[in-house]
């Protein structure tokens, strides 16, 4: 029965991938285009010359190459790693963040069974890494009968947990095949269990975003800038005007940081902070951050648009308050814990579902919940408190570690998970 499930899903599959391969093609750059297609279909032309036995772990973008970065790079110790990503951003994050170790990065291959044998046969992997809410049915399937599958920071929203209860029958034997799930939160636990994973083989072993590592860029325009720092980091449409037209509401002096979450809305941006700035009376200066140049001593406020990928992390550092993006539309909000990481008072939408321990902030008094009507307000209470922003990032920084150690603990079920799979089923070289 589970077969003729299979069946239907990958001629639906081939379908819809038939049906979208154009515009996800030439929505491409033209040096991406030839590549994309290429390893779509599980063709790889770079010979094979791994040194040490090789591990596959899937992220579909920017958000989950970040959080697996540590486990990444202490399995990478051992192992060779190959990273595969859906999204064009996340390839760009996956190179710049493990160029130095032994990191091959390439787009996850269509979910069509040739393609997923040709891609096992060619990289030979030790083992399968999946992580949060990754469930692909021919992949899973296919490759649990050669190697073990792990799932790692595993979650289900309440909206994908309600889409897969429909479909509970074909789902159930697919998250059988698992040899193990992390999952995140005890919650997230109840639902694999509920949709029919082995009970057995779950780990509550916590959420590996708190275990980031962010480097401190020092951006020689950080102390020019003129205080407070604002930055409102992966913003959707219409969030960006939401944030500009509270800033300039309340702000005589200071900065305001835009980090839109897709680099295709740059432009998009760019003309909307134009268009908020003509009319202003104030003496106001707006930059790209790739053609920010040296500050007039008169400039009282100054917004930066972020066309930059991979450095947001990093520029929580220098501001005073962080706005979250992705809360303020039902969108299930961003991550908030790189500006904790920085201690720094957060402030976000009613729309965080997608990250439920933003509750331990709330309760913490770490962060701010707000409706985007009351973002000037508040905006406005916080830097005129500076008692109040102080205690704010520093209870967010405390709620950040009391939180953290998930990767250790994914390690550490992962290596015995792989050790008892070789002692069972000796594997020959590479």
């Amino acid at each position: 029965m589970q077969r003729a499930f299979l069946l239907i899903y990958e001629i639906l599959y081939v379908i819809a991938v038939l049906f979208l391969l154009p515009k996800e093609y030439f929505k491409r750059s033209v040096k991406t285009r030839k590549r994309w297609i290429r390893e779509k279909f599980g063709f790889f032309v770079e010979s094979r010359n791994n040194k040490k036995p090789l591990i596959w772990i899937h992220a579909v973008s920017v958000g989950e190459v970040i959080a697996i970065s540590t486990l990444v790079k202490k399995l990478s110790r051992e192992y060779d790693i190959l990273l595969s990503t859906i999204t064009d951003t996340g390839q760009k994050v996956a190179n710049d963040r493990f160029k130095e170790f032994s990191v091959k990065v390439i787009y996850m291959p269509f979910d069509i069974s040739f393609v997923i044998k040709k891609t096992l046969k060619f990289f030979n992997p030790l083992c399968l890494i999946l992580t949060e809410t990754e469930i692909w049915p021919n992949l899973i399937s296919i490759t649990s009968k050669k190697i073990p599958v792990f799932l790692v920071n595993g979650r289900l929203s309440e909206k994908s947990f309600t889409g897969y209860s429909k479909i509970k029958f074909f789902i159930k034997p697919i998250l059988k095949k698992f040899a193990l799930l992390c999952v995140q939160e005890n919650s997230y636990k109840e639902k694999y269990v509920n949709l029919g994973a082995n009970p057995e083989k779950i780990y509550v072993t916590g959420n590996m975003k708190f275990d980031i590592e962010l480097r401190e860029i020092k951006f020689f325009w950080e102390r020019l800038i003129p205080k407070p720092v604002i930055l409102a980091g992966s913003t959707h449409a219409p969030e960006e005007e939401i944030v500009i037209d509270a800033f300039l509401n309340v702000i005589k002096s200071g900065t305001l940081i835009i980090a839109p979450r897709h680099p295709e809305r740059f432009s998009e941006v760019e003309n909307l902070i134009k268009i908020k700035i003509v009319s202003f009376k104030n003496k106001i200066l707006f930059s790209r951050l790739s053609n920010f140049e040296d500050l007039d001593q008169n400039t009282q406020i100054l917004i930066i648009l972020i066309d930059q990928m991979g450095i947001l992390g990093s520029l929580y550092r220098i501001c005073d308050i962080a706005i979250i993006g992705g809360s303020f539309i039902p969108h299930g909000g961003q991550n908030p814990l790189e500006p904790a990481y920085w201690k720094k008072p957060i402030i976000c939408g009613p729309y965080m579902q997608n990250f439920p321990f933003i509750e331990d902030f709330l309760k913490n008094k770490a962060c701010l919940m707000i409706e985007s009507e009351l973002l000037s307000v508040k905006i406005k209470e916080l830097i005129s408190n500076p008692e109040i922003l102080y205690l704010m990032g520093n209870n967010a920084y405390k709620t950040f570690i009391k939180k953290s150690g998930a990767t250790e603990r994914t390690l550490k079920l992962i290596t015995q998970s792989i050790g008892k799979n070789l002692l069972n089923n000796p594997k020959p070289d590479n």
